[in-house]
């Protein structure tokens, strides 16, 4: 993985059974592109290796920051979001080394199904003393959408990493025209390996649109909902949830963790991404660490490194 400059083709999705009466190979103006990534540790920073990407997606060259001990990768999508009969492939390899921060430049829009269904599918490696923490983006689920997400991850027995998901409701601030949890379907689909062996797996399929009833059974009444898988560590205890947050912790037997949240997106969104690149600064500087870029005056504003009015990280 992360080396191969050989198309990406629709034969290489797979396909859940939810899904397989619907025919993407139909669908003239789907597209469906993606990115192989090799990052390779040099004497000085996390930099991109042997590099593939295929349109709609496409790589930004790593941030390297002064004072920050990892690197910042952003993956772009062209066009205005995954429309119906999309595919997007990215593979990752974390060579030995590396400290990198992979997300999307912004939110994952997900536009309505006509005929179809879009899909997101990762592909992760990674190396002994490999560090990575990889944030897809929120995703948004548009009116009558239909969305496949899946991941597979293989890690070393050295290796750390991170993967969070944040799940919106839709377009909700429209008054009118809101699309409070309108859309059709969604399947997530999660595992994780250490060493060839199954620690993780997390799958589950939405149907929607939800009612009230639903929407509390699902979300708790709030509108945004999030994960995280943590192989790594969590030493030095985590920061109070805040009174507006519902955050849940559970350990796995093998060392590894999944911490669940439910709330509002601006205090989801500032939490996770704080614990996820606190426990990443823990693991490559100490524990008294600040987290990875947070602290930066380098970067734009964006939904990573935006805090909540009145508070400051």
């Amino acid at each position: 993985m992360g080396s191969r400059a050989t198309r990406i083709g629709r034969e290489e999705l797979l396909t859940p059974p939810e899904f397989r009466d619907l025919r993407p190979l139909e669908h003239q103006a789907a597209r469906v592109g993606g990115a192989r990534i090799e990052l390779v540790r040099t004497s000085e920073a996390t930099r991109l290796g042997t590099c593939y990407q295929q349109v709609p997606i496409r790589l930004m060259p790593p941030f390297v920051l002064d004072d920050e001990p990892a690197s910042l990768l952003y993956l772009i999508n062209l066009t205005a979001g995954l429309l119906d009969g999309d595919g997007h492939l990215i593979e990752i390899t974390a060579r030995a080394g590396t400290r990198s921060f992979v997300t999307g430049q912004s939110a994952t829009r997900v536009h309505p199904a006509v005929a179809s269904y879009a899909t997101q599918q990762w592909n992760i490696q990674v190396e002994d003393d490999a560090c990575l923490v990889v944030l897809p983006g929120p995703t948004i689920p548009y009116s009558g959408s239909r969305f496949f997400q899946r991941a597979r991850i293989d890690l070393a027995p050295g290796a750390r990493l991170i993967w969070g998901d944040i799940w919106l409701p839709g377009r909700y601030d429209r008054g009118t025209l809101s699309e409070r949890f309108q859309f059709d379907r969604i399947i997530q689909d999660l595992e994780v390996r250490r060493a060839g062996r199954l620690v993780y797996r997390d799958r589950f399929r939405w149907d929607g649109p939800w009612s009230d009833e639903e929407i509390a059974w699902h979300f708790g009444g709030a509108l945004a909902s999030a994960s995280l898988f943590v192989a790594g560590p969590i030493s030095g205890g985590l920061p109070e949830a805040g009174p507006e947050l519902r955050r849940s912790v559970f350990r796995l037997d093998t060392g590894e963790s999944c911490l669940r949240w439910c709330g509002h997106p601006v205090d989801v969104t500032a939490d996770i991404v704080q614990i996820a690149l606190q426990l990443a600064a823990r693991w490559t500087l100490g524990l008294d660490a600040p987290p990875w870029f947070l602290a930066s005056s380098e970067l734009a504003p964006n939904h990573w490194f935006s805090t909540p009015p009145g508070e400051t990280t």
